[in-house]
């Protein structure tokens, strides 16, 4: 069994690197779902490594999380059009036939098709290539010979508690540093962005801690007490993340809708359509903001 907090952290990463692998079959294969399932990986580990980067001498996980987000936005780029199309497909299938004007169906389902076929071959090539490779030995050569700090060598316990509290606290700044609505709702969108990527954070983190026997022993009280809070906090960042995805995948559908209704407009083509439903997501992204600061305000009551 492990015995430091360096140890358990690089155990835990060697799982999320079989995770990586275990897909990549799947990705060159073109399959939407192992593309996000070895996203979710990649983000895993770069995320962990974040997390843990006290763990490690200054700047020794920088390179190989660089990678790691070349690796997400790689993944990202094969499976983010069909998510968007799917939302697309879903609001335009409740439109009354009457108010279903020009080829919007049509020019949706072509420009998000053709991006995602794009996007997965793309990610296919990519992992048979030599930036992929380079990546995979990278990482296992960071885990055989790990460049620990001191702090790697802290009993298991405390140092994972610490590596949560810290994306706890990261998760409050993000909070409070949002900007106000504003006219365009942009810079708040890019806040609550940065609260959704503090919640993945600590929810990584805190599914991390629930998993770790160690530090007070498997059987102990106290471990058993320790893990299921960190299983409680992990169901609270995950929720956060779920609401402010949807947000997220709004402002991108958004983006889309903008970017077609603008064409539309060039081309001579009506663009009622995409007005509508630009104005639906704008109403499904309030709502998941709204949702989300209600989940805020009552686990973080003010004091």
């Amino acid at each position: 069994m492990a015995t430091t907090v360096g140890e358990v952290l690089l155990a835990y990463l060697g799982q999320q690197l079989a995770e990586l692998r275990r897909h990549a079959p799947g990705v060159r294969a073109k399959q939407s779902e192992e593309v996000h399932l070895m996203r979710v990986a990649a983000r895993r580990l770069r995320s962990l490594l974040a997390s843990g980067r006290a763990l490690f001498e200054d700047g020794g996980v920088e390179p190989v999380r660089g990678e790691l987000r070349w690796l997400s936005g790689l993944l990202g780029a094969g499976r983010d059009p069909g998510v968007v199309h799917d939302r697309l497909a879903s609001l335009l299938a409740r439109e009354p036939e009457s108010l279903r004007f020009g080829p919007a169906a049509q020019r949706i389902d072509e420009e998000l098709d053709a991006l995602a076929a794009a996007g997965l071959e793309a990610a296919g090539e990519a992992l048979g290539g030599e930036r992929y490779t380079q990546l995979l030995a990278d990482l296992e050569q960071l885990f055989a010979n790990a460049p620990f700090s001191a702090k790697a060598a802290a009993s298991p316990g405390t140092g994972i508690r610490k590596l949560v509290a810290k994306d706890q606290r990261r998760l409050r700044r993000a909070v409070a540093a949002l900007p106000p609505p504003a006219d365009d709702g942009a810079a708040r969108d890019a806040g609550l962005h940065e609260v959704r990527k503090a919640a993945k954070r600590l929810r990584y983190s805190a599914e991390f801690a629930a998993s770790s026997p160690e530090g007070a022993g498997a059987g102990h009280p106290a471990g058993k007490k320790r893990r299921r809070r960190a299983r409680k906090t992990a169901k609270s960042a995950a929720k956060i993340q779920q609401l402010l995805g949807q947000h997220q995948d709004s402002v991108m559908a958004r983006a889309r809708l903008a970017e077609l209704g603008g064409r539309a407009l060039r081309s001579g083509e009506n663009g009622f359509t995409y007005g509508r439903l630009h104005a639906k997501e704008e109403g499904l992204a309030a709502d998941a903001e709204r949702a989300f600061l209600k989940l805020w305000a009552r686990e973080h009551p003010a004091r």
